[in-house]
């Protein structure tokens, strides 16, 4: 049996009953449609869901918001929220518990983010012919992708560089006092002269707005090889980054070393050399000082440096991570040593 956590209660009941109180709408009852976000969350071990909806906790906040809604609790109500980490942490436990549906965040995320980009475009009707090209074009070209197979990251990183091209080539056009309709060769080759980034990606655009009259017909270069090298270089990264958080046989060292590369492109000369005194833990969070300002560390990145903090305590707090715990002596205050740096990659 559970020891007492409060009041004579379980630690386990207390969570139960603080989450039900945040799913509680103003009417003092929990509403029908918010049942599944209470089982799902329920399945967190009880000392983080505590932790989770402490209230004054971002998540508490998103919570009693969905409590005081109206309607099921899908994927287009947690996209009304701005799109943090925390909302994020939340999707995958909604997910993970059967509250909603699992689906494609890569592209999601593209369709979230295509707001803000277009909104870069002043003017009303080159904004619209934007808007119809993203959904005819690359987006279109993404869901018959996926399909028949998940869309990649590198896809993903494709698509939001050929939009955001086209969307720099349109301010640029205006800072030239011209526009779309009235663009001419010459300005195209302009652009292009001035090296203009992944100006090879306009191709597509340009074609299509040609195509439709929006444009006359302009010639810009195909696309290259480095483009596509850049991609797959890309899918290449994310699938050592999954590797490294789901590989149970890796060092924690090497994982710990390998995402800080891979999430923070951190260089392996400044990983070998990071101190315990440059990890800050509250808890929630952990951060690690690599710069002027603190880094909050991504999950699972923060477990690892907390593992590793913790094989720093006591005896091993001053040894080299490949030697065991109490292989050195422990420092005394009279003689205190330096953090010896970690991890090693």
């Amino acid at each position: 049996m559970d020891r007492p956590y409060e009041r004579g209660r379980c630690i386990a009941c207390v969570a139960r009953e603080r989450l039900r109180s945040a799913l509680t709408g103003p009417r003092h009852r929990m509403r029908p449609e918010i049942e599944p976000v209470f089982a799902a969350l329920l399945r967190t071990q009880p000392h983080a869901l505590l932790r989770w909806i402490r209230p004054d906790s971002a998540r508490h906040a998103i919570l009693t918001t969905l409590a005081e809604g109206s309607g099921p609790i899908t994927h287009d109500t947690l996209d009304t929220f701005q799109p943090t980490v925390t909302l994020r942490h939340l999707r995958a436990a909604l997910v993970a518990g059967g509250a909603v549906p699992r689906r494609d965040e890569q592209p999601a995320q593209l369709e979230a983010w295509l707001p803000k980009i277009l909104a870069r475009v002043e003017a009303p009707d080159e904004r619209q012919i934007l808007r119809t090209y993203v959904t005819w074009g690359p987006l279109r070209r993404l869901r018959q992708h996926s399909a028949t197979k998940a869309v990649t990251y590198g896809q993903i990183v494709g698509v939001r560089h050929e939009i955001k091209t086209a969307v720099r080539f349109v301010h640029w056009l205006h800072q030239q006092g011209s526009t779309l309709a009235a663009c001419t060769q010459d300005h195209l080759d302009a652009w292009l002269d001035e090296g203009a980034h992944h100006g090879t990606l306009i191709r597509s655009f340009l074609l299509w707005t040609s195509r439709r009259g929006h444009t006359r017909p302009l010639e810009a270069p195909a696309y290259t090889t480095d483009f596509g090298q850049d991609v797959i270089a890309q899918d290449h990264r994310w699938s050592l980054v999954r590797r490294l958080i789901h590989d149970d046989t890796l060092d924690t060292v090497d994982r710990a070393a390998g995402l800080l590369l891979l999430f923070l492109a951190q260089p392996t000369s400044r990983i070998t050399q990071l101190t315990t005194h440059q990890v800050t833990d509250r808890d929630s969070t952990v951060t690690l000082q690599l710069g002027s300002e603190p880094v909050t560390m991504p999950p699972p990145l923060h477990d690892f440096i907390r593992q590793l903090v913790r094989r720093r305590q006591g005896r091993a707090v001053t040894a080299p991570l490949d030697e065991s715990p109490g292989s050195s002596p422990a420092p005394t205050q009279a003689s205190p040593c330096p953090p010896t740096p970690w991890p090693h990659a």
